[in-house]
């Protein structure tokens, strides 16, 4: 079988096309456009999404959709946080069905937390209590499992995306220490309000494992790759001193700047800064030094279902 995964997320869409032989996925294609589809939603309310971002958004949907097909592969096509609360997400789901006859499943944060886990952790020989945090462009999932089992799932509406929007809407200037500040503090406030903390057992400590683009960019920044290839970073460590490292850099440059960083693709400077807030307030939430990576997030954990 041969079978395909769009995720529509708030800052881009992602397909993944495997070819499914006794339960083992190759992956055939791989790849990811960022369309910011979530843009102007405000956090934790409902919004508009933006007429061009839809646009563009089912333009690049359409197109993947028509490669996957040339594969001979069935589709699936996911939405997550922007289709969740957007208050125009029918007329953009109509549009992907009338360009490609294909409808669009919007996970509940708890759907998707969970298929992001079967995806994550896949591979890993992890004993005992594991912890996976899932940053995306609208929302950070967390669930904590053990033996392959979950136990605990929580969703909480702040991304790369709108957290960015909210502090960091400063138009090519360096930014200020007291707004990197501000944005952890409330950042944690988040995760604290929805109970991340509980999370933490002090008599069972947890394996961190991180998954999304975030964390994802942040390994192609410390091991300075020329060539953003997401597979390089699957089982590579991301510590604190790492996440301290790379604020302090990105909020010492300009936009432009920040587009010539090695290992960071241009078209995900502008939400860094706010992924690196994200992910420093996880780890600080979880009492935890570091976080392994994965590549395999919700598309993986959606083709191994």
């Amino acid at each position: 079988m041969i079978k395909a995964v769009i995720d529509i997320g708030s800052n881009s869409i992602k397909m993944r096309v495997a070819r499914i032989n006794f339960g083992k996925i190759h992956v055939i294609r791989d790849e990811t456009e960022v369309v910011r589809l979530g843009r102007g939603l405000k956090m934790s309310e409902t919004g508009f999404l933006n007429e061009d971002s839809m646009k563009i958004s089912c333009e690049t949907v359409t197109k993947m959709a028509r490669r996957a097909s040339r594969l001979g592969a069935e589709i699936f096509i996911a939405g997550t946080m922007a289709l969740r609360t957007a208050e125009n997400a029918g007329e953009f789901i109509k549009m992907i069905k009338d360009s490609t006859g294909l409808d669009v499943h919007v996970f509940t944060g708890e759907e998707e937390a969970k298929y992001s886990w079967l995806g994550a952790v896949d591979g890993f020989n992890f004993d005992g209590n594991l912890i996976m945090f899932d940053s995306g462009g609208g929302s950070t999932e967390f669930v904590l499992g053990s033996c392959g089992k979950v136990n605990k799932i929580t969703s909480v509406p702040v991304g790369a995306v709108n957290l960015s929007e909210k502090f960091f809407n400063i138009h090519d200037k360096p930014i200020k220490k007291i707004f990197c500040d501000e944005a952890v503090k409330y950042v944690k406030n988040l995760f604290l309000e929805n109970h991340i903390d509980e999370f933490v057992s002090q008599e069972n400590p947890a394996e961190i494992i991180g998954v999304g683009g975030g964390v994802v960019t942040m390994a192609g920044v410390k091991f300075a790759c020329e060539n953003f290839v997401p597979a390089k970073f699957h089982g590579s460590v991301l510590t604190m001193n790492d996440i301290k490292l790379q604020i302090k850099m990105y909020s010492s440059l300009t936009l432009k700047e920040r587009q010539n960083v090695i290992g960071l693709p241009a078209n995900r400077a502008d939400v860094i800064l706010g992924s690196a807030c994200i992910i420093f307030a996880a780890l600080e939430i979880l009492k935890a030094k570091s976080c392994t990576i994965s590549i395999n997030g919700l598309r993986h954990g959606l083709l191994l279902s």
